[in-house]
C-alpha cells in the first residue's frame, strides 16, 4: 500500500487535464500525477487545430489552462510515455523514468487518426490530431494551392471550409453517398454539402480512392473508382479515428473498439478508470456500449471520475451528449443520440435551422445550424421527462423552454 494516496492520470488532453484540476477542486488530498507524452506544451484546445490555427503562422495554440493553474492545484506534470501497467501491483511503467505506484489510475489516452499504409512516408500527405500535425500541415497549406481531402467527416469538412476561405482549390472525396453520413440526418448532410459548394469546395460523394500515385516521396495524384485521376499538391486524410488501447490491452484491461468501462467509467481492473475518446461505456440512450469523440464527453466524464475518487463513491454517467462543429459559416450542433425510428420536426427561421427527433413524445436528439437557442433548450429537454408536440416545436424555443418550468 502507498503511504500517500496517489491518483495517476495518463493523458493530458481535455479529459486528463480536467480530471486533474477537478480532483483538487473536489478537495482531494492525495498526490495527483498527470503523465503527458507532450508535456513540453501546456495541454491545449484541440478544436482550433482544424480551423483557425491553419490560417497563418501568427496563430498560436490555446492552452486549456495556465501553468500556474496546475501549480496551484499541486498537480505534478510528468513528460513521459506509459509502456505498461501492472494492475495487480498497481504500478505504471514509463519509457524514460522510474515506475510509479497508484491508488487510482485514470486512462485518458484519447484516440489516433486512422491512416492508410499506402500513404505512409509521403511528405505531402497529412492528418490533424495534435499541435505538431497541424503545424506541419500549415507549412504546406501556406504554399500550396490545390488540396484534396480524403474523408467527409467533421475534421475533413472543417479543414475544407477553412482552406476554401483562404482561397485554396479544395476537393473533398467521400466514399459514402453523403457527407457526415454516420453522424447527422440526410437533411443536415444536404445543407452542409450545399454550404461547402457555395464556399467553392468541390464535394465528391460516393467516390472511392483506389490508387495513390507518387514520385520521389511525394503524392502526385489520386485515382478514383470511376477511373478519374485528380492531380494534387497536398492530401489531407480524415477517415476517422481509432482508440488508443494498446497499453491497456497489453496490461490485461478489457478492450473492444475502446477501453471497456461500466456505467461509473470503471474498467474491469480494480481502481482503473477510462474516460474520453478511448473509453467505451454503456450509453443510457442507446442501451449499448458507445465510444463518443467529443470535448464535452471527455470533460463531463473527467468531472464524474474526479468526484468518485475524491468522495470514494460510485456514480453513473448519464450526461446528455452534445457535439459541435464549425464548418465555414455554419455552426452545427447536435444534442443527444437517437436509435430506431423517430418523428422528425423541422423549423427554419432565416439561416437558423433546427431538426428535432421525437420518440413517444419525448425529445431524444436535436440537430441545429446557427441556432444556439434551440440547442441549449434541447439539451435540457433530452435529460427530462417533458413531452412535447410538433406544434410546441414549431412555436419556437421560448415555448419549449417554458415547458421545462
Amino acid at each position: 500500500m502507498l503511504d500517500t494516496e496517489t491518483t495517476i492520470i495518463v493523458g493530458a488532453g481535455h479529459g486528463g487535464s480536467q480530471c486533474a484540476i477537478s480532483l483538487r477542486a473536489a478537495s482531494y488530498q492525495g498526490v495527483i500525477i498527470l503523465i503527458d507524452a507532450d508535456a513540453a506544451e501546456l495541454p491545449y484546445h484541440k478544436p482550433p487545430l482544424s480551423k483557425k490555427y491553419l490560417l497563418s503562422e501568427d496563430q498560436m495554440a490555446v492552452p486549456l489552462r495556465s501553468a500556474s493553474a496546475y501549480e496551484q492545484a499541486n498537480v505534478l506534470r510528468v513528460s513521459d510515455t506509459v509502456t505498461s501497467i501492472d494492475t495487480g501491483k498497481q504500478v505504471v511503467s514509463v519509457l524514460n523514468g522510474p515506475d510509479m505506484s497508484y491508488s487510482q489510475l485514470v486512462l485518458a489516452v484519447g484516440a489516433n487518426n486512422r491512416n492508410l499504409q499506402l500513404l505512409e512516408g509521403l511528405s505531402n500527405v497529412h492528418s490533424v490530431r495534435t499541435l505538431q500535425d497541424s503545424s506541419k500541415l500549415r507549412e504546406f497549406v501556406l504554399t500550396t494551392q490545390r488540396i484534396e481531402i480524403l474523408g467527409g467527416g467533421f475534421i475533413g469538412l472543417e479543414i475544407a471550409a477553412c482552406l476554401a476561405g483562404m482561397g485554396k482549390d479544395v476537393t473533398v472525396i467521400e466514399a459514402a453517398d453523403r457527407v457526415l453520413g454516420r453522424v447527422v440526418s440526410k437533411v443536415v448532410s444536404t445543407r452542409v454539402h450545399k454550404s461547402l459548394e457555395q464556399l467553392g469546395v468541390n464535394v465528391m460523394t460516393g467516390r472511392m480512392a483506389t490508387e495513390f500515385n507518387s514520385d520521389d516521396g511525394e503524392l502526385t495524384s489520386v485515382t478514383l473508382d470511376n477511373g478519374e485521376t485528380i492531380n494534387t499538391g497536398l492530401l489531407v486524410v480524415g477517415i476517422g479515428a481509432v482508440p488508443n488501447e494498446s497499453v491497456a490491452l497489453l496490461s490485461g484491461i478489457a478492450c473492444d473498439s475502446g477501453i471497456l468501462v461500466d456505467q461509473s467509467l470503471r474498467t474491469g481492473s480494480a481502481n482503473v478508470f477510462a474516460i474520453g475518446d478511448c473509453a467505451r461505456y454503456p450509453h443510457w440512450q442507446t442501451e449499448k456500449p458507445e465510444r463518443l469523440e467529443s470535448v464535452q464527453n471527455a470533460v463531463d466524464q473527467a468531472k464524474l471520475v474526479a468526484t468518485q475518487i475524491s468522495e470514494k463513491s460510485t456514480l453513473d454517467y448519464k450526461a446528455v451528449p452534445w457535439f459541435w462543429s464549425d464548418i465555414g459559416p455554419m455552426k452545427l450542433q447536435i444534442a443527444g443520440i437517437h436509435k430506431g425510428d423517430t418523428e422528425v420536426v423541422t423549423r427554419v427561421e432565416g439561416d437558423k435551422f433546427a431538426l428535432y427527433h421525437l420518440q413517444e413524445g419525448r425529445v431524444v436528439c436535436v440537430e441545429t445550424i446557427n441556432n444556439a437557442k434551440d440547442h441549449m433548450v434541447a439539451r435540457k429537454l433530452i435529460g427530462s421527462d417533458v413531452q412535447v408536440t410538433a406544434e410546441d416545436i414549431l412555436a419556437g424555443a421560448d415555448v419549449l423552454k417554458a415547458l421545462l418550468v
